[in-house]
């Protein structure tokens, strides 16, 4: 069966060492539409399309430097400048980064791997987390790039407390919908697609909504990984949990300063499948 969905601490090493090999060269090479979400994104900085960026940026003040961890398009980094911050991003792909070299010449990118000896004021991560096989591995490492008295904020999808399965699921034996699976006769995979969709997943999810926060639940076979083709979130490994995040950064003496919830006047269908935070770093650790 498809689904192979495990807390973070019971997973073998090896098999998040294939998960990250797989990873790293999906996003080295990603499918030319891969970057076009990202892209409409940057057309759509208001209060009812982006509400979560547009209280984000409006953190910014003159002087702020900001390290964007899983960059992307940068679609953030032109916002940042013009309220007198400075950007800093960081991703796998080195095309990509030479793209928005181009586009942003007063910014700095740099591979992902690169070794940062400074901090930052602000540390954030835009629909990134999500993708990450180590996700406390990821939060460490935006905690050590905040300087003290800084702040970090994260958006990504709520895959958890949410109304339907993740994306990255593909059910039974292939990622091919039960209709296909019908027509070419493979009874035994529709069979077992609908045991997993009907059953096996309803059963994760409840079970990951009773567990307590700070689990961080990981897709070991997300669909794009073995032969789905590609649609928004078939990479998503880190099944993100707003209450995941929240604790994490709790536990380490931070501060919340916004949540999803605590936000005024957001849709109702933007808070169901979307998490925010944005945690404060002590001054003095």
């Amino acid at each position: 069966m498809s689904l192979c969905v495990r807390r973070f601490a019971e997973i073998p090493s090896a098999a998040l060492d294939r998960l990250n090999r797989g990873l790293a060269a999906f996003y080295r090479q990603p499918p030319p539409a891969y970057y076009q979400t990202a892209d409409q994104a940057s057309l759509q900085y208001n209060r009812e399309q982006q509400p979560f960026h547009c209280d984000l940026i409006q953190r910014v003040t003159p002087g702020t430097t900001l390290l964007e961890l899983g960059c992307g398009t940068a679609h953030l980094c032109p916002r940042v400048e013009a309220r007198g911050g400075t950007y800093t991003g960081m991703d796998y792909s080195d095309q990509l980064l030479a793209e928005n070299r181009a586009r942003n010449p007063r910014a700095r990118f740099l591979p992902l791997e690169s070794p940062l000896a400074e901090t930052f004021d602000a540390v954030v991560s835009l629909y990134t987390v999500e993708h990450v096989a180590d996700p406390p591995g990821y939060l460490e490492r935006m905690w050590r790039y905040c300087r003290p008295g800084g702040w970090l904020a994260i958006i990504c999808p709520e895959f958890v407390d949410c109304p339907s399965l993740p994306p990255s699921f593909f059910y039974g034996r292939t990622p091919r919908r039960l209709r296909q699976k019908a027509r070419c006769f493979a009874f035994g995979d529709a069979l077992l697609h609908l045991l997993d969709f009907k059953v096996r997943g309803p059963l994760w999810q409840a079970r990951a909504r009773r567990s307590p926060p700070g689990a961080f639940w990981i897709n070991l076979r997300p669909r794009i990984l073995h032969g789905g083709q590609y649609e928004i979130d078939a990479d998503a490994v880190h099944l993100a949990r707003g209450a995941d995040l929240a604790r994490f950064f709790q536990q380490k003496g931070a501060s919340l300063l916004a949540q999803s919830s605590s936000l005024p006047g957001i849709s109702p269908d933007v808070l169901k499948f979307n998490a925010y935070l944005v945690a404060a770093k002590p001054a003095n650790p």
